[in-house]
């Protein structure tokens, strides 16, 4: 990426070196730098503003609010998702980047506590991907937060009709991720119906799973919630 990034400065190619830094902060974040993730990200946010390409904009600021969310800045990820939201209104590919924005933006408010706004933020990312069909990326963004949005306002028969979409996914793309994202899942619905081994054992998985994917973010995920059952 470094060398892809060099090339393109060397090029003069603004747009390709958003991009880059725009991939290279989804890397970073994966793989625990999470400082580094932001600085690559707020780059690529500053040239994709510049010449006016709303979409890698958006998409930029949806990456740079997952790692303000795991960081912590809980606010500050909001605020930087709602931005997020803005110029993905103005996008070319307008559905997929609201999508992926507000299926983070529900992650970020069920962190923050904030179950009517992690509510109201994955209707609107629903209503989306409704609009543009079926999109594996965003799909990997939204399926894993309708379940939790589901379980934590109680509703376990929705959360679980959601939980089936995710999983009949994992298994059509058969990837690393999505198993391991299914297992997460298939973990939040088991603690929720009191199958507390059964979650034990789904989290272990995810969090190998997570491992292998090398996404340091969602194995910390795992680490916290196997802490919270065992406590």
């Amino acid at each position: 990426m470094d060398a892809t990034l060099s090339q393109a400065r060397r090029m003069g190619t603004p747009r390709a070196i958003a991009l880059c830094q725009c991939f290279d902060g989804a890397l970073e974040f994966q793989a625990g730098e999470w400082d580094r993730a932001e600085k690559v990200l707020r780059e690529s946010i500053h040239v994709y503003s510049e010449i006016g390409a709303a979409s890698g904009e958006a998409i930029a600021r949806q990456r740079l609010g997952l790692v303000l969310t795991a960081k912590g800045k809980l606010e500050e990820a909001k605020a930087m998702l709602q931005e997020g939201a803005a110029v993905a209104e103005r996008a070319i590919m307008r559905a997929h980047c609201l999508t992926r924005v507000y299926a983070t933006l529900t992650h970020n408010r069920l962190v923050a506590g904030d179950l009517e706004g992690a509510d109201q933020a994955l209707g609107l990312g629903l209503s989306m991907s409704e609009r543009h069909g079926s999109c594996s990326t965003c799909d990997a963004l939204l399926l894993p937060v309708a379940v939790s949005v589901h379980i934590a306002q109680g509703d376990l028969e929705q959360a679980e009709i959601y939980f089936e979409r995710l999983e009949a996914a994992a298994h059509e793309y058969g990837s690393q991720m999505w198993m391991a994202m299914a297992e997460q899942s298939r973990a939040e619905l088991m603690t929720a119906q009191g199958n507390i081994e059964e979650a034990l054992l789904c989290y272990e998985h995810a969090r190998q799973g997570f491992i292998e994917a090398g996404n340091h973010y969602e194995v910390l995920r795992c680490e916290a919630a196997l802490e919270r059952i065992r406590a």
